[in-house]
């Protein structure tokens, strides 16, 4: 049976994302007509459609913003990359031999797929998000998008000789473990800035048909 509220996660996202001085009086008119029969189809199109409008606007209106919070997510992101992966580098064998002995599965969780440094480079990038998220709070859909393209960059860089190891004829339990880390590089590590920052953003007031 159709509620009477909209979708909450769409609206959560509009409340964390959206900005712009018509902003309340848009989420007002979207609540009032999904109440009065539109889809949910409809209102999750028309807040994907508010967010990237904000997320254009923001990046155009506030230039020198953008660069500050890509410069600021890059100088954490590089030591956190070095540092977790010269950490794990210099525990693998360690945890081999002591932890992990005779277990195949854990074996290949911690050696082959290398998981434990793929989800520190996941929190880190959910961090970085966290703090640009509350960095700036009136033009966080912009400054969350500049960040996370940005982090295709480095994605592209360490993904290219990897795709081509990939493609080289190995067999697939050989390019599996490859190609789950490109997963993560190319797309859990930019959905978790993103997270990061919806989770930072601080609760606006909730959209509903009294805010039109």
């Amino acid at each position: 049976m159709r509620g009477t509220q909209p979708p909450r996660l769409a609206a959560w996202l509009f409340e964390r994302l959206a900005s712009g001085p018509n902003r309340e009086s848009l989420g007002g008119d979207l609540a009032e007509q999904y109440r009065g029969g539109r889809s949910s189809a409809w209102y999750w199109r028309q807040v994907l459609m508010a967010v990237w409008a904000s997320t254009t606007r923001d990046i155009g209106g506030h230039k020198l913003t953008a660069v500050r919070a890509v410069v600021i997510s890059w100088m954490f992101l590089i030591p956190w990359l070095f540092f977790t992966g010269w950490v794990y580098g210099s525990t693998k064998f360690w945890v081999m031999e002591t932890l992990i002995r005779g277990s195949i599965g854990l074996h290949d969780f911690w050696v082959i797929y290398a998981a434990p440094l793929l989800i520190t480079w996941c929190l880190g990038s959910a961090l970085i998000g966290w703090v640009v998220a509350r960095l700036e709070p009136d033009c966080r859909a912009g400054m969350l998008f500049v960040c996370a393209a940005s982090q295709l960059l480095l994605a592209v860089q360490w993904g290219a000789p990897a795709w081509r190891l990939a493609n080289a004829g190995l067999p697939f339990f050989a390019s599996f473990p490859v190609m789950v880390n490109l997963a993560v590089v190319f797309f859990m590590m930019p959905v978790s800035l993103f997270l990061g920052g919806l989770m930072a953003a601080r609760q606006r007031p909730s959209i509903d048909a009294s805010d039109h």
